[in-house]
């Protein structure tokens, strides 16, 4: 009847809410301490 799109519809959201718990988690220091462990290129 929809064609498939609400089974979309409903893993688009389900995704979009583990992100943004994801995002909730991880905070500027965490980035930060990444950031500066990483070694890409020159510095």
């Amino acid at each position: 009847m929809t064609g498939g799109n609400f089974r979309l519809l409903t893993r688009l959201l389900t995704e979009i809410e583990r992100v943004l718990h994801v995002n909730d988690l991880v905070s500027n220091e965490v980035v930060e301490a990444a950031r500066d462990s990483l070694v890409i290129g020159t510095s």
